[in-house]
């Protein structure tokens, strides 16, 4: 019986993970006639669905739960910020239920890290999104009026492969994720894992097949990147005497890359179909400024700067742009226009101590778990420079980011012991022990 327990919980965290991917439910609804504004009003139930289920789980285990959720104080810091927004925000009708969401969410990738090990929640992601590869391939073939991009934006990407996904550049972005989990996975040489390995490498190339097939330049761009950086993430378990060369190596290369592109920007702008403009993203982000200059502490609320024509702030910045322009393609510039400077520092300072933490801990295990924090942090801030998947409720890229945080702290407890890491000393092993007992 228990053991059925443990299943049922997991097919419920897949099936979660799988929603919170805007998989399916989105593309099932959209209507040709309105493209745009399809209103969904299944998915903000299915969330509190979820978030119902995961506070009675969280109830069997509240102890356990109320240790792992005092690990940080940056990201309760910033959420405390998101629901006191409530107090001046600009869309009153809005940010009280986006932001109780938003606690949602936070409890929810919360709850992944006190039940989950990172072995075990690299393969409940693998689950997720092999179901979300299986069934995109189905909907783009067998479906191809709901798998294919057809109407969508005036048909500008009309042919490109979505599968269950809005839009083929989400698509890509979810498989350059999906492509890291199973290179991830293939690295494992323990027991099972070994013989199912081709699995993960099937994985893998469906992953890299449907982010070609998606015609997605960022998604393309960002999983050479991803694949590029894995392997130098993996030599800082080393001696020093072999980061460094390959470090300058690496230097030098992107150095001259960058001077390549930035000599032939205006031929390489129009051979991507881009202008330099960034497709019009600094036009957005100029006048993203203006507006929080006006509000810089904590501005103007918790999702609260891009809804509708009936939001003051949103018809602004769309009769200025001069179209619906529906988020700030930029995940730090959309954070800064709803909680201001103050929801911006704290996410930076719970950024900076992640990345720490992610270091530290590659350094004291070698499993292949442990470059699992430092890659989805490079993923999480790459596509947040173009994208704005920061702060996001009901999301999987949040739910990651916070389980990834907590989950570090969790583990380093379970492994620091067993590990010696050239940055911890003999001392440090003493003071931790002591907080240990104290807890």
């Amino acid at each position: 019986m228990h053991r059925l327990s443990r299943l049922a919980e997991k097919v419920f965290v897949v099936i979660a993970l799988f929603f919170s991917t805007t998989a399916l439910i989105g593309v099932l609804l959209e209507k040709e006639d309105a493209p745009d504004v399809t209103s969904d009003p299944y998915t903000p139930i299915l969330f509190m669905g979820v978030y119902l289920v995961t506070s009675l789980l969280i109830l069997q285990r509240w102890k356990s739960f109320v240790r792992v959720a005092q690990k940080d104080i940056w990201i309760w810091l910033l959420i405390g910020i998101a629901l006191a927004s409530v107090l001046w925000t600009a869309a009153p009708d809005i940010t009280p239920r986006r932001s109780v969401l938003l606690l949602g969410t936070t409890g929810f990738g919360v709850y992944l890290a006190t039940r989950y090990s990172f072995r075990e929640q690299l393969q409940l992601l693998a689950w997720t999104f092999g179901l979300i590869i299986l069934l995109s391939f189905v909907f783009a073939i067998a479906l191809p009026s709901y798998g294919l991009m057809t109407f969508q934006e005036g048909g500008a990407h009309e042919g490109a492969w979505r599968g269950i996904i809005t839009h083929k550049n989400t698509l890509g972005r979810l498989m350059n994720m999906s492509a890291i989990v199973f290179l991830l996975l293939s690295f494992e040489n323990s027991g099972l894992q070994r013989k199912y390995k081709w699995v993960a490498w099937v994985g893998f190339i469906l992953s890299a097949a449907l982010i070609i097939l998606s015609t997605s330049k960022t998604a393309i761009v960002v999983l050479i990147t991803l694949t590029i950086i894995l392997p130098l993430y993996r030599t800082w378990r080393n001696n020093y005497n072999q980061i460094v060369p390959l470090t300058i190596a690496v230097i030098l290369v992107l150095g001259s890359a960058a001077t390549l592109v930035l000599d032939n920007l205006p031929v390489i702008a129009t051979a991507l179909g881009r202008d330099l403009t960034l497709t019009g993203r600094t036009d957005i982000w100029t006048l993203m400024l203006e507006l929080i200059s006006e509000r810089p502490l904590f501005g103007y609320g918790f999702n609260a700067v891009w809804q509708d024509w009936d939001n003051p702030v949103t018809a602004y910045l769309w009769r200025s742009l001069e179209w619906p322009c529906p988020y700030g393609h930029n995940g730090f510039m959309d954070l800064l226009a709803e909680l201001g400077i103050s929801g911006l520092v704290v996410f930076l300072i719970s950024y900076v101590t992640a990345w720490i933490k992610g270091v530290l801990w590659l350094r004291t295990t070698r499993t292949v778990e442990g470059l699992w924090p430092l890659i989805y942090l490079s993923f999480f801030l790459i596509y947040n420079i173009t994208e704005s998947t920061l702060l996001t409720t009901n999301s999987i890229f949040w739910i990651l980011y916070v389980s990834t945080i907590f989950s570090m702290s969790v583990e380093f407890e379970q492994v620091k012991y067993k590990y010696a890491s050239p940055f911890m000393d003999e001392e440090w092993f003493e003071i931790e022990a002591s907080k240990k007992q104290n807890l």
